[in-house]
């Protein structure tokens, strides 16, 4: 598992990837992550790049460390 296939239900289930975004990327709490469970977390930060939510490189740098504890 990755975390681009994970889904956004099985990433925040994990208490190591919640605490990852959390520090990274706060803005992101702020929406109702539960309309989003059935979607992967690929899906979901292609959406949150594009609508200038999360810059870039942070989804990347977020991306990079989720992958190495995976």
């Amino acid at each position: 598992m990755t975390f681009r296939t994970m889904t956004v239900k099985e990433c925040f289930a994990n208490p190591q990837c919640k605490a990852i975004i959390e520090e990274l990327a706060p803005q992101i709490m702020k929406y109702p992550i539960k309309l989003f469970n059935k979607k992967s977390c690929g899906e979901i930060f292609d959406l949150v790049v594009s609508k200038k939510i999360v810059p870039e490189d942070v989804a990347k740098a977020i991306e990079e460390k989720i992958n190495a504890i995976l």
